[in-house]
């Protein structure tokens, strides 16, 4: 049994020259396949990048490219572990912890 893929997605902050702003969750469940994504509210332009790389993109296909993706310099991707329950629950407490921790 492969386990779930919860990634963080960043994005660029022009005001710290890095991709840092989490601007969204992405959780994948490689076995389905399956994919929830989440996105950080008021981040929409620093996760354009995530937005365009997602859109229409198969799920099976999503697990390869993240690798990829995951690694590129201007909007990359931060693997953390996931908690147990479904999927869209998983995310939605990844989000909740970011929301929380940058308060």
């Amino acid at each position: 049994m492969m386990p779930r893929h919860i990634w963080v997605l960043l994005g660029w902050s022009p005001e710290l020259g890095a991709a840092v702003t989490s601007v969204g969750v992405l959780g994948l469940d490689p076995e389905k396949p399956e994919r929830f994504v989440e996105w950080i509210p008021r981040e929409y332009a620093a996760g354009r990048i995530w937005r365009e790389r997602l859109t229409g993109i198969d799920p099976a296909v999503l697990a390869d490219r993240m690798g990829f993706w995951a690694e590129t310099p201007i909007a990359p991707a931060a693997r953390v572990d996931g908690a147990e329950g479904a999927l869209g629950d998983v995310v939605r407490t990844q989000v909740d912890d970011l929301l929380g921790s940058a308060r």
